[in-house]
């Protein structure tokens, strides 16, 4: 991550404004990605791109690769600029669109989920997703402690389906991790 530090550190000014995530949470999905040595990723909510960096870094470790969602048509040429200057543009696919309506064009068999897009939505994007996640497969939702009161119906999916075990890790905003079984 130290090739990346100084673009990370300049993004890290603007956090709140473009809604990014902790370094620490950046971290964290980075050791998740090189632990199940991840090939696919699906990110929902790319921003400026800052998480998609910490992603992308990982998946260059495992030779996988990032497909990045994002509705703002602004946004997403930011994360372009900042994928590219930091060398990762190839890693990542950002596609611009609702995620409702991209997700499903996904082809990929995905090894984790980042949900950090609309908290309401969170399901919904589950849902479409579900399919193609493997088994043993990751979903990491961001923002569940700060935004718990967004996303009732995902809360309530992710911990009553028999195919997730899902845990509330108080790291930054709040995560809640999931793991999708075989069953």
């Amino acid at each position: 991550m130290e090739q990346y530090e100084s673009v990370l550190k300049r993004l890290e000014r603007t956090a709140k404004e473009y809604t990014n995530i902790a370094p620490e949470n950046g971290q964290f999905l980075s050791i998740l990605i090189c632990s199940i040595h991840a090939q696919n990723v699906l990110e929902v909510g790319t921003s400026n791109g800052y998480s998609a960096i910490y992603l992308a870094a990982a998946l260059k470790e495992t030779g996988g690769k990032l497909i990045t969602l994002e509705f703002d048509p602004m946004r997403a040429a930011e994360a372009e600029a900042h994928l590219q200057e930091v060398g990762l543009d190839n890693i990542v696919d950002v596609r611009i669109g609702n995620a409702i309506d991209e997700i499903p064009k996904c082809e990929a068999t995905f090894d984790l989920v980042f949900l950090d897009g609309e908290k309401s939505e969170y399901r919904r994007y589950l849902e479409l997703a579900f399919p193609n996640i493997r088994t043993g497969g990751l979903i990491v939702a961001d923002d569940t402690v700060t935004m718990r009161d967004e996303m009732p119906d995902y809360i309530e999916f992710v911990f009553n389906t028999p195919q997730l075990h899902s845990v509330d890790i108080p790291l930054d905003d709040g995560i809640i991790l999931s793991y999708k079984t075989g069953m």
